[in-house]
């Protein structure tokens, strides 16, 4: 029996290793969303997740469920295997404690949250785990407060309120300042869940709105030159995260962080699932990517399938040893041990010799480099310093970034052939404790040095060093270093490599790495345009955001990484912009082309931007690297999307069964009856029908005005529809897609993206309690419009503009009318 239960297990172990080999290669090391937290509020879950990173260690706060005192935390290395912290927080006050964000500064981590949404405290603590006691009585600002603190050290507080986002200046961690309106709102509605970051000089916020129990809950960011006020909506892209329908719905109050591979940068937020049995809301954690094309920020999601886990570093120590070991090696002498496997020290003071440790591992030319140090005690030179080194050749190739209690500075030099390029300071904020850690970050990008203290941008400078060994050093200073890391990747250079979720967008930019013959091939021995990427590439400012890869010639191509969700068909957009007749492009995965030589129109102009859709195109699912060659003229390219493909079927729906069923009705008051489907009127109606992958067809309704006010139409091409009634919220245009529609006065279409916009009119009388014959045709970007005369279209209209909808669903609506629909007809 013994042997027989061996037998069993390996051809049980053997079984597993044979499915696991089966898999795609997506799932080797892989995450998939939505991602449950063990030890969870029961049946609440986690909600409005906040992520703070502190010596290479990520913490996640959550919400407290309402009926609950105490606040969680969750601890990871990685961002995917996260451990149970316990309650960080246990005082009463913290009853109900809302979206809790926590700041490291000077020693200490400070809490705010809004317990019960009924005001902001202040917590602290000398540790992230807590314990974190109460500081402050309640000082009021509503919900959802968030820190950012600026290059200065000027600290800042966003919080939610109606019809924006609320900025206060900050005096000192529990002092707030007058009220500054950003200008950024989701749509004038209740705006909540603030995030700030700053990048390349620009600050970006994004935010939640409307509505917490609302699948309709989405993401919104906005760019600002200030960090108080003129926050700009990013129009073409919001929402930047949205899903109203499928596995996840009601997405928002998300946070930003950058990944272990210290360049890439993640979005965590919350899915809503429905309510708990006192009526609280249901929610699980979510992770997605982001990625950015210069100023132009993309989510890759939401996803909820596999994922690949997020890149860790290419070199990391955490020091958890009794002995430094051989991946160090010490420079100059010195005192140096390892204390209670958490960190490094130097010892020996006296001497200005600059003692140093340095790894074995190198850098590449372009990297992205993290330390960690703190002051034991000084000695008595004339400049007693400590911190890190990199860019290490030798001891006359270098670069230094030392912290100077004495002086209250970043101290910086860069040494080439011996030869010091002179010391390149900066001034850090009064009342710096620096027997505290601090961080010090540097990241390269061909001859510039971005150097960061405490993620405060402090010093930018430029020489021609290359890349090299990292490490730790002092002058006349006793110091403790823990956490050090770096990856061979710098200002978002990551994004590239980066395996893109398909359905999903990819930016043409976005090629891989690699250079000439891996990445892309190209015919000019530089980049033409001078943007973005160093290599030969040509790549230039696309004026509807971003940057575009430019004057691809005959033979051209590039090559992407891409994680496709499941085999299948799909349908691709790609956005060219030519001059030329008769450009011609194929997309290949490896050896296999997955179309013809697709035909690009001549747009009119290289800034006259087209969306092209290629249709049922197979994809194996997995790990691909799709190549996009350019088989004749030239062509700017800007990006590629992708949908899952779904076959467009012929239906008819007259209602003489009186029901709708397959209508799902998401506002007013709708209901069939004498083979007719009605809409009271009294307010904005919607019903959708179909597939959200629904790409070119026509749709046919009679619709019949009983009332002379309002409006009253066909939707197509809609998605992530909901209510907009629900929760006081008021919004008519909860939809992303198209509305052609009839009024007394004519036809007339519309584009509704969470916003409305006009898009063309023909003025024509229609009598109310008369029928009329509505038909829509979408094919590629274009849209016609036929009412009664089913042979010339009153409208006849092209969407051009970056937001184009490619696919989606059918629908009905009305707009303050009382209107009848029957005949309603589908077919591709």
């Amino acid at each position: 029996m013994e042997r027989e239960e061996v037998m069993k297990k390996s051809k049980l172990l053997l079984a597993l290793l044979v499915l696991c080999l089966m898999l795609p290669a997506s799932l080797a090391t892989a995450y998939q969303n939505p991602r449950p937290l063990s030890n969870e509020w029961p049946t609440y879950g986690s909600g409005d997740p906040y992520i703070l990173k502190y010596k290479g260690v990520y913490y996640l706060y959550v919400s407290t469920k309402d009926s609950e005192i105490g606040i969680k935390a969750w601890s990871s290395t990685d961002l995917v295997n996260w451990t149970y912290a316990g309650l960080v927080a246990t005082d009463p006050i913290t009853k109900a404690a809302y979206a809790p964000e926590v700041i490291y500064w000077n020693g200490y981590f400070y809490m705010y949250t809004s317990p019960g949404g009924g005001g902001h405290y202040v917590l602290r603590s000398e540790s992230p785990t807590g314990p974190f006691t109460i500081q402050t009585p309640n000082k009021g600002l509503t919900i959802d407060g968030h820190v950012f603190i600026d290059d200065d050290g000027q600290w800042y507080f966003y919080r939610a309120a109606h019809g924006q986002m609320v900025a206060h200046r900050m005096s000192d961690p529990y002092t707030f300042g007058p009220g500054f309106n950003t200008g950024a709102t989701v749509n004038g509605g209740w705006t909540e869940g603030a995030t700030v970051v700053k990048r390349n000089g620009k600050y970006y916020m994004t935010y939640t709105g409307n509505h917490v129990h609302s699948p309709a809950y989405r993401v919104d960011y906005a760019v600002s030159d200030n960090p108080l006020t003129g926050f700009v909506p990013v129009q073409n892209q919001n929402p930047v995260l949205i899903s109203t329908e499928g596995p996840t719905i009601g997405l928002g109050h998300n946070g930003l962080v950058t990944g272990p591979d210290l360049d890439s940068m993640y979005m965590f937020y919350h899915d809503w699932k429905g309510y708990t049995p006192e009526g609280w809301p249901i929610r699980s954690i979510n992770m997605d990517r982001v990625a950015w094309n210069g100023d132009k920020m993309i989510v890759l999601g939401p996803t909820t399938t596999s994922q690949p886990d997020p890149a860790l570093p290419a070199f990391q120590d955490r020091f958890n040893r009794t002995a430094i070991g051989s991946s160090w090696t010490n420079v100059n002498g010195g005192t140096w041990g390892i204390y209670n496997q958490e960190l490094m020290w130097q010892d020996t003071l006296g001497t200005t010799t600059a003692y140093k440790q340095i790894t074995n591992a190198a850098t590449a030319s372009n990297y992205t480099a993290e330390f960690h140090a703190k002051q034991m005690a000084r000695g008595t030179s004339a400049s007693p310093r400590y911190g890190a080194t990199f860019s290490y050749v030798d001891e006359n190739n270098y670069g230094v970034a030392m912290l100077s209690s004495k002086n209250n500075r970043l101290e910086t030099n860069i040494v080439i052939g011996g030869v010091s390029q002179g010391w390149v300071n900066a001034a850090l904020p009064a009342g710096y404790d620096y027997s505290k850690w601090h961080n010090i970050r540097v990241e390269k990008s061909g001859n510039t040095f971005k150097i960061y203290v405490d993620n405060m941008l402090k010093v930018t400078r430029s020489a021609n060093l290359g890349g090299g060994k990292v490490g730790y050093l002092t002058e006349d200073t006793h110091a403790d270093f823990a956490y050090v890391a770096f990856s061979n990747q710098a200002g978002g250079s990551s994004d590239w490599d980066a395996y893109k979720p398909i359905p999903g967008k990819i930016e043409a930019v976005h090629y891989m790495s690699g250079g000439e013959g891996v990445g892309y091939h190209d015919l000019t021995p530089a980049n033409l345009g001078g943007q973005y990427r160093s290599d030969a590439v040509d790549i230039r400012v696309n004026p509807e955001g971003g940057y575009n890869v430019g004057w691809n010639q005959t033979g051209e191509w590039l090559k992407y990484r891409v994680n496709v969700a499941a085999a299948g068909a799909y349908d691709v957009t790609f956005r060219m912009a030519t001059t030329m007749n008769g450009v011609g492009i194929r997309l290949w995965d490896g050896a296999t082309a997955l179309t013809g030589v697709v035909s690009i129109p001549n747009t009119g102009g290289w800034d006259a931007w087209r969306s092209i859709t290629v249709t049922n195109i197979p994809m194996t699912q997995g790990l691909r690297e799709l190549r996009v060659e350019f088989v004749t003229g030239e062509a700017d390219f800007a990006s590629m999307e992708f949908h899952t493909h779904a076959a467009v079927p012929s239906l008819t729906d007259n209602f003489n069964d009186n029901n709708s069923d397959g209508w799902k009705r998401w506002e007013g008051n709708w209901s069939v009856s004498g083979g007719q489907y009605h809409s009271a009127g009294g307010t904005f109606a919607k019903t959708t029908f179909g597939n959200d992958n629904w790409a070119n067809y026509t749709v046919e309704a009679d619709i019949r005005m009983n009332e002379a006010g309002g409006d009253a139409g066909i939707i197509v091409r809609g998605t992530n529809p909901a209510d907009g009634l629900e929760r006081a919220q008021g919004n008519a245009d909860f939809l992303q897609g198209y509305y052609a529609y009839i009024k007394t006065d004519g036809v007339y279409l519309g584009k509704q993206n969470y916003n409305w916009s006009n898009l063309a009119g023909f003025t024509t009388p229609l009598a109310i309690n008369t029928w009329h014959k509505m038909k829509v045709v979408v094919n590629g970007t274009n849209i016609k419009v036929y009412v009664n005369d089913m042979t010339t279209p009153k409208l006849d209209y092209n969407d051009y503009s970056p937001t184009a909808f490619t696919h989606g669903k059918i629908g009905l609506r009305t707009a303050y009318k009382n209107t009848s629909f029957d005949n309603v007809i589908l077919y591709p």
